[in-house]
């Protein structure tokens, strides 16, 4: 029944950039241009043959060039735009923006093990989060944020700012008219336990009567969590499918407060407008490119 995510993966990705990062962090330095390596050094040797760094160097360019000069190419960009409006990002700022990213891990270890699975650097993150501040402080005075635009966008994702745990049980069955026959069973007053033992298609059921146990929304799917989080505590559903089923469940208890926007006012504007410069970050370099003269030679033609 659960859905659980990486949250490693997630975190990284959430603190990683608002773009897709192309090849990641790969070209070290970048100072591996074609004709500028040493033919003759060794990286490794196969039987006595050597792969040169000058090879390797030409693979990658080969294999993640364009990717990568592109992203450069959006890095400076940015850069010289923030410059141009007298925007600065601090090293404290980039350590405060990370900081909060290693915070979603449980243990220094935690990080940098996702670090090394994403295949970043911490050269790498502190580069992509300059260049995330930048943008946001680029574009963040075009966003509407009014009280009005944020109530909205509360309203709409709810389940976003849900904090709370519920502890619940549920009957699983295969058919709509197996759960109504339970839910009229419940509702003259047989022990939900007892049913669940009995009836229940879940295993677990047999030795935990059908208690789930407290789970945060998103632990669950979707449409359980939509029932037993709205619910009032004792209150057992009507009948509702998932894709596991047909269920009955009962919310035994709830722990913290219901999304409130006044108390969660702060979180909900950092939310939308991480939203907003997601979906408005594309369209904004697009503009800087059209007004910019910029060559690069791994294209096939010049840009302007």
């Amino acid at each position: 029944m659960a859905n659980e995510t990486n949250k490693a993966v997630v975190a990284l990705a959430v603190g990683v950039t608002l773009l897709v990062a192309g090849a990641g962090g790969f070209f070290a330095g970048a100072r591996y241009s074609q004709g500028n390596v040493p033919e003759s050094k060794a990286l490794a040797t196969v039987n006595g043959e050597k792969i040169t760094e000058k090879q390797v160097a030409d693979q990658l360019i080969k294999q993640h060039g364009s990717d990568t000069i592109s992203r450069m190419i959006d890095q400076k960009l940015v850069e010289q735009e923030a410059k141009k409006k007298n925007i600065t990002v601090t090293q404290a700022d980039v350590d405060a923006e990370i900081k909060k990213i290693k915070g979603q891990f449980q243990s220094e270890e935690a990080f940098q093990s996702a670090l090394q699975q994403a295949g970043y650097t911490m050269a790498d993150l502190e580069s992509d989060q300059k260049f995330r501040l930048h943008l946001t402080k680029l574009l963040e005075p075009t966003l509407d944020t009014s009280d009005a635009t944020l109530k909205k966008y509360f309203d709409e994702n709810q389940a976003q700012f849900d904090k709370r745990e519920v502890n619940s049980r549920h009957i699983l069955v295969a058919t709509e008219d197996e759960a109504k026959a339970i839910k009229a069973q419940l509702d003259t007053g047989a022990d939900f336990a007892t049913l669940a033992k009995a009836k229940s298609t879940d295993p677990s059921a047999a030795t935990n009567g059908g208690e789930m146990g407290f789970n945060a929304r998103g632990k669950m799917v979707p449409e359980y969590d939509n029932v037993v989080f709205a619910q009032a505590k004792g209150t057992i559903s009507a009948p509702f499918q998932t894709q596991y089923g047909w269920h009955v469940a009962q919310t035994i208890d709830i722990k913290g407060d219901a999304p409130d926007f006044a108390k969660q006012k702060a979180a909900v504007k950092d939310a939308y407008t991480q939203s907003q410069l997601s979906a408005k970050a594309q369209e904004y370099l697009d503009s800087l490119k059209k007004d910019a003269k910029i060559t690069n030679t791994l294209e096939t033609k010049t840009a302007k």
